[in-house]
């Protein structure tokens, strides 16, 4: 292998691909990256046999070959070198030789022979969306995916194509759950799976990188996503997740209307003197506004009032207040609606402008 390339388009390809390098590996060529050159163009390779990534980046090819060599060393040599400069790879005896200006490097090779291949499903699921709108969807859910390996159902995110054409994204870690979805412009047939939490990170780096759209191939037991130049492969969780619909208010018959940025201003302050591993904060919704309050076990205590247009009869409700805080987080409008039933029963919120996207939150006994 002989080529030249530039070296922002290098650093970009191979900083794409060296995130899905496990950093520690029991198989010495998986922290190699796959460097395969032909026709004007080097495809670069990372998996970490779960999660697949193939990016393309153009090159002058003087001879066609594959090797692989330390994605982290790689990267880290790249990124270091003059900026206007071109790269030249050569590929020698069990060494990549790396030219710049001045700067001269050797690595080690592993064989390309010997790397694992990405394996392509022929998916059920097949669907196009706009990759800015697919990120904002992972924003907007991605934070109430369970770190608990015991439910590993929870630790991923379902992405859902309904009958009436709906891509939605749910996650849950059991006390909360956050949904988002959009309608899709074409025609796809109706699927679900679980995305593991690295991929679905993954996809949402890639869709911030792509400017239009891009499309998803939902199989029985991996998911694919071609953005551009870039295709991502995934095995899914071999799981059922929850009935997610079960768990989201629909009658809830109070309703309160708060400015989002204050509410959350108003809750850091209170976690402050809040329990610091139960977060709880107590909430009092009435004809007068919203009064926040919480306290520890050092008799330590805040209390404020948040105006709010509250329509119901008088609740007292407690939260674990990060919860809060972070479906506030993902929220971008300048007010938020929450719909409640009781003390005991789930609050449902959303921005007024952006229904779209919901949240369930479960109370709490303070």
């Amino acid at each position: 292998m002989d080529i030249t390339l530039s070296r922002a388009s290098l650093l970009q390809t191979v900083q794409r691909c060296q995130s899905i390098v496990e950093k520690r590996h029991t198989v010495p060529i998986l922290a190699n990256v796959l460097l395969k050159a032909e026709q004007d163009t080097l495809e670069i390779t990372a998996t970490d046999l779960e999660v697949g990534i193939r990016s393309q980046a153009p090159a002058t090819v003087r001879s066609a070959g594959a090797v692989t060599v330390s994605a982290r060393k790689l990267f880290d040599i790249i990124k270091e070198l003059d900026p206007e400069q071109d790269i030249n790879l050569e590929s020698g005896d069990h060494f990549l030789a790396i030219r710049s200006g001045r700067s001269r490097f050797k690595l080690s090779t592993l064989e390309a022979a010997d790397y694992p291949a990405l394996s392509e499903e022929e998916a059920a699921t097949g669907l196009s969306v706009a990759a800015g709108q697919l990120s904002e969807m992972i924003a907007a859910t991605a934070f109430a995916m369970s770190s608990d390996e015991t439910r590993k159902y929870l630790t991923g995110t379902l992405f859902e194509v309904d009958a009436q054409n709906m891509l939605r994204l749910v996650t849950t870690d059991g006390h909360r759950l956050a949904l988002s979805e959009t309608t899709l412009d074409g025609t796809a047939s109706p699927g679900q799976c679980i995305v593991p939490r690295k991929a679905v990170m993954e996809i949402r780096k890639l869709c911030e990188e792509c400017d239009g759209d891009i499309t998803l191939y939902m199989g029985e037991r991996q998911i694919r996503l071609e953005a551009g130049a870039n295709v991502l492969s995934s095995k899914l969780i071999d799981a059922r997740f929850p009935v997610y619909q079960d768990v989201i208010p629909s009658n809830n018959p109070a309703h309160a209307v708060v400015a989002r940025a204050e509410f959350d201003q108003v809750l850091r302050r209170s976690m402050i003197v809040a329990n610091e591993f139960t977060h709880d904060i107590r909430l009092k919704f009435s004809s007068a506004g919203l009064d926040i309050s919480a306290h520890n076990t050092e008799q330590e205590e805040c209390e404020e009032h948040l105006n709010a247009d509250y329509d119901g009869p008088e609740v007292v409700i407690g939260f674990n207040g990060r919860y809060l805080r972070d479906a506030l987080g993902a929220m971008r409008a300048a007010s938020v609606r929450m719909e409640l039933k009781d003390e005991l029963s789930p609050v449902l919120m959303y921005a007024e402008d952006q229904p779209q996207a919901r949240y369930v939150i479960m109370p709490m006994r303070i």
